[in-house]
């Protein structure tokens, strides 16, 4: 296979780098139908023709709408469909490996629809090398597991080929560092590869996962991660509550009352002692079926939501305090949230915004954001990152933003 070839090949790969996780993962229609599909074994990055491939995928619906069909294919050819009417099913397929496939990216994809017509589509893409790459990459025991923001990392790992090596590259975030990549050798079966990064304030209370991939001349493929936190170097004045899971009103799991100054979330029972910590609540609309985020003074949270007959005597009637939560839904990409650093940017993203304040956010999709303004007057940011499903029995997972 010629450099050409390989570069073609990888390119393909490299665009959907980390589809073959065993990690769930949420498919979304533009019109509501989204699903869960999680994978029961998980998928290699790279095989040889000796090899198979075990697809065992479940897949279940985030909504009322049942999935009505799953097809997988590869290049257009269809190799197993799976037919019901039900909110998870269950699609299984062992596919072998040829001597034909070697060298190329298979592309197989998934196709789920609901019985209302619509369709979501994942990609898994897994590359056919000639033989398992006999490569080897050795981290030393110095290279820092933790650095701080304003710090750096630099170190050598060895690596070692039974074949010359065709090209040493490092991704973070499933995008190559292209600073490091290295494709001209002196020794071309070892190399002393420099291994070099100087994180960002971006970067802090985060753990960075990097790959190093490596490719021989043959085509085979070998990868290793190194994670690395960074460290924040100055306090903060704000906190930044990552992953937080708030739930709708008929959450098995998280709760849907939110305390803006600790993170907390608090479940229905007991919320009535709890209530003057209390910030923002949340509750899933069957009539936009969409998450609402609103104030504890809202008028349809109190009356119709968290009501004496749907949670009893810690019904938000009876609240000693319920805070005033003034809120704005704003446009803002995940990278300009990433961004705020201080307080101040996160005041401004509500004081300069031309959005008219509300007790409510309205319907909430994945990489929706919000701005607030706590009774305290604490200004906020609130980024969904994902919802477990779009029904009231679900939770929204999001990133906040909160001024000390």
């Amino acid at each position: 296979m010629n450099a050409t070839r390989i570069k073609m090949y990888m390119f393909i790969l490299l665009l959907v780098l980390g589809a073959c996780t065993k990690d769930d993962e949420s498919l979304q229609y533009p019109d509501g139908f989204s699903v869960n599909v999680a994978q029961n074994v998980e998928l290699p990055y790279a095989v040889t023709s000796k090899d198979e491939i075990v697809f065992d995928i479940t897949i279940s619906s985030k909504a009322d709408v049942a999935i009505q069909q799953a097809v997988l294919r590869l290049d257009d050819a269809e190799l197993q469909t799976v037919s019901a009417s039900a909110n998870e099913i269950r699609l299984q397929y062992t596919y072998s490996v040829t001597a034909k496939d070697v060298g190329k990216s298979l592309i197989f994809l998934l196709t789920v629809s609901d019985s209302e017509g619509k369709s979501v589509d994942k990609d898994f893409t897994i590359y056919v090398q000639s033989a398992p790459a006999d490569i080897t990459v050795t981290i030393p025991e110095e290279a820092p597991s933790e650095v701080m923001d304003d710090g750096a990392v630099d170190f050598i790992m060895s690596v070692v080929s039974e074949n010359d090596i065709s090209y040493i590259k490092t991704f973070l975030d499933q995008v190559e560092i292209v600073a490091l990549t290295k494709e001209a050798f002196d020794n071309p079966k070892e190399d002393d590869y420099h291994f070099e990064y100087h994180p960002t304030v971006v970067d802090a209370d985060r753990t960075l996962t990097f790959t190093i991939e490596i490719m021989d001349v043959l085509g085979n493929l070998h990868r290793q991660t190194y994670d690395l936190f960074v460290e924040r170097s100055q306090e903060a004045d704000f906190n930044a509550f990552n992953d937080v899971n708030i739930g709708a009103q008929r959450s098995a799991g998280p709760g849907p009352f939110f305390n803006a100054t600790t993170g907390e979330v608090y479940v229905t029972a007991g919320a009535a002692v709890k209530s003057a910590s209390i910030d923002l609540i949340a509750f899933f609309s069957g009539s936009t079926t969409a998450f609402n985020i609103t104030s504890p003074t809202f008028t349809n949270t109190i009356n119709i939501i968290y009501n004496p007959a749907a949670i009893g005597e810690d019904a938000m009637e009876n609240w000693a305090v319920r805070n005033e939560t003034l809120i704005k839904k704003i446009t803002l990409t995940r990278e300009e949230f990433d961004l705020l650093v201080s307080a101040a940017e996160i005041e401004a993203l509500y004081t300069e915004s031309s959005v008219i304040e509300s007790e409510t956010s309205g319907g909430l999709a994945n990489n929706n954001v919000m701005v607030f303004k706590t009774v305290a007057g604490k200004y906020g940011v609130l980024f969904v990152k994902s919802r477990s499903a779009n029904a009231n029995t679900g939770y929204l997972t999001v990133d906040i933003k909160v001024q000390k």
